[in-house]
Protein backbone atom coordinates (compact mmCIF):
# COMPACT_ATOMS: atom_id res chain seq x y z
CA UNK A 1 0.00 0.00 0.00
CA UNK A 2 2.76 2.26 -0.11
CA UNK A 3 2.16 3.38 -3.52
CA UNK A 4 -1.90 4.23 -2.74
CA UNK A 5 -0.43 6.33 0.79
CA UNK A 6 2.07 8.27 -1.77
CA UNK A 7 -0.54 8.95 -3.69
CA UNK A 8 -2.74 9.99 -0.71
CA UNK A 9 -0.09 12.46 0.07
CA UNK A 10 -0.24 14.15 -3.32
CA UNK A 11 -4.22 14.21 -3.34
CA UNK A 12 -4.49 15.20 0.34
CA UNK A 13 -0.93 16.91 1.12
CA UNK A 14 -0.95 14.73 4.34
CA UNK A 15 0.35 11.54 5.43
CA UNK A 16 -1.82 8.00 6.18
CA UNK A 17 -1.35 4.47 7.22
CA UNK A 18 -3.88 2.52 4.89
CA UNK A 19 -4.91 -1.36 5.24
CA UNK A 20 -2.69 -3.90 4.15
CA UNK A 21 -4.75 -6.42 5.60
CA UNK A 22 -8.13 -4.92 3.80
CA UNK A 23 -6.64 -6.63 0.34
CA UNK A 24 -5.66 -9.85 1.68
CA UNK A 25 -8.63 -10.55 3.01
CA UNK A 26 -11.05 -8.75 0.36
CA UNK A 27 -9.66 -8.76 -2.82
CA UNK A 28 -10.60 -11.95 -4.74
CA UNK A 29 -8.04 -11.43 -7.51
CA UNK A 30 -5.07 -11.76 -4.97
CA UNK A 31 -3.78 -14.64 -3.21
CA UNK A 32 -4.41 -14.00 0.37
CA UNK A 33 -1.00 -14.63 2.30
CA UNK A 34 0.20 -16.23 -0.58
CA UNK A 35 0.95 -12.91 -2.45
CA UNK A 36 -0.83 -10.43 -4.65
CA UNK A 37 -0.19 -8.92 -8.05
CA UNK A 38 -1.28 -5.07 -8.35
CA UNK A 39 -3.16 -5.55 -11.55
CA UNK A 40 -5.34 -7.64 -9.07
CA UNK A 41 -5.26 -5.46 -5.88
CA UNK A 42 -6.31 -2.23 -8.78
CA UNK A 43 -9.11 -5.01 -10.17
CA UNK A 44 -10.04 -5.02 -6.48
CA UNK A 45 -10.33 -1.36 -5.60
CA UNK A 46 -12.05 -0.40 -8.96
CA UNK A 47 -15.00 -3.04 -7.73
CA UNK A 48 -14.67 -1.39 -4.50
CA UNK A 49 -14.95 2.08 -5.70
CA UNK A 50 -11.34 2.91 -4.92
CA UNK A 51 -11.98 2.86 -0.99
CA UNK A 52 -9.80 1.42 1.57
CA UNK A 53 -9.81 1.84 5.10
CA UNK A 54 -7.19 3.42 7.29
CA UNK A 55 -4.59 0.48 8.81
CA UNK A 56 -5.28 1.43 12.76
CA UNK A 57 -9.23 0.63 11.50
CA UNK A 58 -8.00 -2.59 9.72
CA UNK A 59 -4.40 -3.69 10.95
CA UNK A 60 -2.54 -6.25 9.38
CA UNK A 61 -2.72 -9.71 11.17
CA UNK A 62 -0.47 -11.67 8.77
CA UNK A 63 -3.45 -14.13 8.21
CA UNK A 64 -6.30 -14.33 5.99
CA UNK A 65 -9.44 -13.65 7.50
CA UNK A 66 -13.54 -12.29 6.63
CA UNK A 67 -13.53 -9.10 5.07
CA UNK A 68 -14.37 -6.23 7.20
CA UNK A 69 -14.03 -3.68 5.01
CA UNK A 70 -16.44 -0.45 6.39
CA UNK A 71 -17.69 1.83 3.61
CA UNK A 72 -17.89 4.58 6.40
CA UNK A 73 -16.02 4.67 9.58
CA UNK A 74 -13.07 2.98 8.68
CA UNK A 75 -11.15 5.92 8.53
CA UNK A 76 -9.79 5.57 4.83
CA UNK A 77 -10.02 7.11 1.71
CA UNK A 78 -11.54 7.60 -1.83
CA UNK A 79 -9.19 7.62 -4.25
CA UNK A 80 -10.45 9.04 -8.05
CA UNK A 81 -9.54 6.38 -10.97
CA UNK A 82 -6.03 5.33 -10.66
CA UNK A 83 -3.53 3.80 -13.25
CA UNK A 84 -0.29 2.09 -13.36
CA UNK A 85 2.42 2.95 -15.69
CA UNK A 86 5.75 0.68 -16.70
CA UNK A 87 9.26 1.77 -16.52
CA UNK A 88 11.64 0.48 -18.73
CA UNK A 89 12.83 -2.89 -17.56
CA UNK A 90 16.38 -3.74 -16.21
CA UNK A 91 17.52 -0.50 -16.50
CA UNK A 92 17.69 0.61 -13.22
CA UNK A 93 18.84 4.22 -14.34
CA UNK A 94 15.42 4.55 -15.60
CA UNK A 95 13.96 3.23 -12.59
CA UNK A 96 16.09 5.76 -10.83
CA UNK A 97 15.00 8.70 -12.81
CA UNK A 98 10.97 7.70 -12.33
CA UNK A 99 11.67 6.72 -8.92
CA UNK A 100 12.17 10.71 -8.29
CA UNK A 101 10.36 12.10 -11.06
CA UNK A 102 7.09 9.83 -9.55
CA UNK A 103 7.36 8.22 -6.35
CA UNK A 104 7.61 4.62 -5.59
CA UNK A 105 7.76 1.46 -8.09
CA UNK A 106 6.10 -1.63 -7.44
CA UNK A 107 8.42 -4.62 -8.09
CA UNK A 108 8.38 -7.88 -7.52
CA UNK A 109 10.94 -10.37 -7.09
CA UNK A 110 11.98 -13.84 -6.28
CA UNK A 111 12.04 -14.47 -2.04
CA UNK A 112 13.13 -18.39 -2.53
CA UNK A 113 10.52 -21.25 -1.94
CA UNK A 114 10.07 -22.82 1.70
CA UNK A 115 9.15 -26.40 -0.35
CA UNK A 116 11.68 -26.46 -2.57
CA UNK A 117 15.35 -27.58 -1.66
CA UNK A 118 16.88 -25.82 -4.68
CA UNK A 119 15.72 -22.50 -3.01
CA UNK A 120 14.95 -22.97 0.47
CA UNK A 121 18.26 -20.95 1.32
CA UNK A 122 17.26 -18.16 -0.16
CA UNK A 123 13.56 -18.39 1.26
CA UNK A 124 15.35 -19.03 4.71
CA UNK A 125 17.43 -15.51 3.94
CA UNK A 126 14.75 -13.59 3.12
CA UNK A 127 12.58 -14.53 5.93
CA UNK A 128 15.22 -14.12 7.86
CA UNK A 129 16.68 -10.82 6.68
CA UNK A 130 17.86 -8.40 9.74
CA UNK A 131 20.08 -5.92 7.95
CA UNK A 132 22.79 -5.56 5.31
CA UNK A 133 22.03 -6.04 1.42
CA UNK A 134 20.04 -9.11 0.21
CA UNK A 135 22.45 -10.37 -2.55
CA UNK A 136 21.70 -14.26 -2.08
CA UNK A 137 23.64 -16.42 -4.42
CA UNK A 138 21.51 -18.68 -6.66
CA UNK A 139 18.72 -16.13 -7.37
CA UNK A 140 16.65 -16.17 -10.49
CA UNK A 141 16.03 -12.85 -12.16
CA UNK A 142 12.97 -13.36 -14.21
CA UNK A 143 9.46 -11.88 -14.03
CA UNK A 144 8.42 -15.62 -14.34
CA UNK A 145 9.76 -16.47 -11.56
CA UNK A 146 8.60 -13.67 -9.10
CA UNK A 147 6.79 -14.79 -6.31
CA UNK A 148 6.67 -11.22 -3.97
CA UNK A 149 5.79 -8.02 -4.85
CA UNK A 150 7.53 -5.01 -2.43
CA UNK A 151 7.68 -1.14 -3.48
CA UNK A 152 10.73 0.54 -4.05
CA UNK A 153 11.28 3.50 -2.05
CA UNK A 154 14.96 4.77 -2.75
CA UNK A 155 18.29 4.16 -3.27
CA UNK A 156 21.75 4.87 -2.31
CA UNK A 157 25.45 3.17 -2.12
CA UNK A 158 25.99 1.55 1.61
CA UNK A 159 28.76 3.43 2.85
CA UNK A 160 30.89 0.24 4.29
CA UNK A 161 31.12 -2.31 1.01
CA UNK A 162 30.80 0.73 -1.70
CA UNK A 163 27.32 -1.66 -2.96
CA UNK A 164 24.89 0.52 -5.14
CA UNK A 165 21.28 -1.03 -3.65
CA UNK A 166 17.54 -0.52 -3.76
CA UNK A 167 15.72 0.72 -0.47
CA UNK A 168 12.58 -1.59 -0.60
CA UNK A 169 9.36 -1.41 1.78
CA UNK A 170 8.11 -5.10 2.49
CA UNK A 171 4.51 -5.83 3.63
CA UNK A 172 5.09 -7.84 7.01
CA UNK A 173 5.44 -5.05 9.44
CA UNK A 174 7.97 -3.00 10.89
CA UNK A 175 9.28 -6.00 13.39
CA UNK A 176 10.89 -7.31 10.24
CA UNK A 177 14.05 -6.11 8.28
CA UNK A 178 15.19 -2.74 8.87
CA UNK A 179 12.37 -1.32 10.25
CA UNK A 180 9.62 -3.12 7.98
CA UNK A 181 12.03 -2.04 5.08
CA UNK A 182 15.13 -4.14 3.20
CA UNK A 183 17.91 -3.05 0.88
CA UNK A 184 18.72 -5.20 -2.10
CA UNK A 185 21.78 -4.82 -4.66
CA UNK A 186 21.01 -2.42 -7.12
CA UNK A 187 21.99 -2.67 -11.43
CA UNK A 188 22.36 -6.00 -11.39
CA UNK A 189 18.30 -7.60 -11.42
CA UNK A 190 18.83 -9.40 -8.56
CA UNK A 191 16.50 -12.22 -8.49
CA UNK A 192 14.11 -10.47 -10.69
CA UNK A 193 13.56 -6.61 -8.84
CA UNK A 194 14.13 -4.88 -11.63
CA UNK A 195 12.13 -7.20 -14.55
CA UNK A 196 9.11 -5.45 -14.34
CA UNK A 197 8.41 -1.98 -12.63
CA UNK A 198 5.77 0.51 -12.87
CA UNK A 199 4.26 3.40 -10.64
CA UNK A 200 1.04 4.33 -10.12
CA UNK A 201 -0.82 7.93 -11.29
CA UNK A 202 -3.93 9.35 -11.42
Amino acid sequence: NALLEFQYAIQWKSSASLSEQQIVDCSRYDHGCNGGYIPGTFKYLQDNVWQINGAPYYPYNARVGQCAFRSTGGGGVKFGSLRYVSVTANNAAAMQQALVAYGPLYVTLFVGDGRTSAYYTIYSIFNNYRSGIFQPNGCPASISTSNHAVVIVGYGVDATTGLPYWKVRNSWGSSWGESGYFRIRRGLNTCGVESGPFYIAR
